[in-house]
């Protein structure tokens, strides 16, 4: 028998892609500009926390979030596509957005889905 369900698996792989995408900004930063970024730091800080804690409405937020920047992200790449050209790094970069949008949701909705988890 398995200690967590599916969906807390789902949350799970979401808290990790989150701090991978943290942890590789915040080290592209220290490596090719020479500081260390602090909304990186952050998330990578906050997404540690709730993978430790687990706490249901932290998921709520940091997924509120973590949604909005994507879509905030998405529509930026798509933009920098249309008046550039869609080469490697945008296609890269849309590809991670929309990814993390799907993570987003998982994690918005686990709030509902983890919730009624512990009732008969």
């Amino acid at each position: 028998m398995s200690k967590f369900s599916t969906y807390e698996k789902l949350v799970f792989v979401a808290y990790g892609y989150f701090i991978l995408l943290a942890l590789s900004w915040l080290m592209a930063n220290i490596i090719f500009g020479g500081f260390l970024n602090p909304w990186a730091s952050a998330t990578v800080l906050a997404f540690g926390a709730q993978a430790f804690f687990r706490k249901r409405l932290t998921n709520l937020i940091l997924g509120i979030l973590t949604m909005g920047v994507s879509i905030f992200w998405l529509l930026e790449f798509i933009f920098l596509g249309k008046s550039g050209g869609f080469d490697l790094f945008v296609n890269i970069m849309l590809t991670l957005t929309v990814t993390s949008i799907i993570f987003s949701g998982i994690l918005i909705f686990s709030y509902t889905k983890l919730s009624f988890k512990d009732q008969p």
